[in-house]
């Protein structure tokens, strides 16, 4: 089955309501769902004793506070019962269909990390994830203007198999370039990375940054960002879900992902990644700045992500 790991803001006010949403979602994947939720935020025994989640309150963390990723896998390999292991951000709502996908993902590949695309709820929509079949009002959000495709640059949940991470540099999750930084370190150890977009329901409930000293700033300009952004390089040519290797469609089945790249950028990533030739890289980094070039990674539309979720319920339903 499956390892859920999390380190959640404090259980206050609108976060609350969004948290213990996002854990109703999880623990009802599956009854032998396994939920770490990691250091000890306000409300979070009493979230905890609702989904039956084991609170890990000491975890290692940076000097403003943000979770240690290293730790708290690294917990998760000694600790867990399953070998299917993710880590997922507090915010967001999920189903069935991850568990799904992490096995497809097993069965095909031994090493693997698996990512995906979120769709947004609007400031102020919500769901109720305990309402029976809450994931066929999607389709009426988007219609509203309430719910829209993220795009390939932000990532809120990684899955993998247990024990992955042992030589990974510092990553803190909850700053910018963790998720790049998870990326990147796949890339360079030719560790699959996999695009779940389109099979895994994924919904991002809004919020906003007032749990954290600084604020917005700290998040995306902080110190963290700048010690992940020296351990692991990730100074240009940033990588981004579109830049996967595979790609797991609404029925299951995985494929190579090359429908998201154009020519010049997979020539890129194999040159710096699959060569180690980040200088040389760079060459082909430029021609994309040429006319008619195009640096953008290229997203699914929130229509098709809808069609392909409503595709993948119908599959199961069936």
């Amino acid at each position: 089955m499956l390892t859920i790991l999390s380190s959640p803001k404090p259980f206050v006010d609108e976060a609350a309501r969004i948290q213990l949403n996002a854990l109703r979602s999880w623990r009802a994947i599956h009854p032998d769902v396994e939920i770490f939720i990691f250091g000890a935020p306000t409300g979070a025994v009493e979230a905890a004793a609702e989904v039956g989640a084991v609170i890990v309150p000491e975890i290692e963390s940076s000097a403003s506070g943000a979770p240690s990723f290293n730790a708290m896998t690294r917990h998760a390999a000694q600790h867990g019962r399953h070998d299917l292991q993710i880590y997922v951000n507090g915010d967001i709502v999920l189903d069935e269909t991850v568990y799904r996908a992490m096995e497809t993902a097993r069965r095909r590949f031994g090493r693997f990390l698996l990512v995906g695309e979120r769709m947004d709820l609007a400031r102020g929509a919500t769901i109720d994830v305990q309402t029976q079949n809450w994931q066929h009002g999607l389709d009426a959000l988007a219609l509203t203007g309430k719910l829209a495709a993220h795009g390939p640059t932000g990532i809120d949940y990684f899955g993998f198999a247990r024990g992955e991470w042992a030589d990974l540099p510092p990553v803190f999750m909850g700053r910018a370039m963790c998720d790049l930084a998870l990326l990147s370190y796949c890339f360079k150890h030719k560790i699959p990375v996999i695009d779940g977009t389109l099979a895994v329901v994924a919904v991002h409930q809004y919020h906003d940054y007032q749990h954290v000293a600084g604020g917005k700033d700290q998040v995306f300009h902080g110190e963290d960002r700048m010690l992940m952004t020296q351990a692991h390089g990730l100074k240009r040519s940033l990588p981004t879900i579109a830049d996967a290797d595979w790609r797991i469609s609404a029925w299951g089945k995985i494929e190579p992902d090359r429908h998201r790249r154009r020519f010049f950028r997979r020539v890129e990533l194999q040159v710096r990644y699959g060569l180690g030739l980040g200088r040389i890289a760079l060459l082909f980094r430029a021609v994309q700045y040429l006319p008619n070039g195009n640096l953008n990674p290229i997203g699914f539309s929130t229509a098709m992500i809808l069609k392909a979720w409503n595709s993948t319920k119908t599959f199961q339903d069936n």
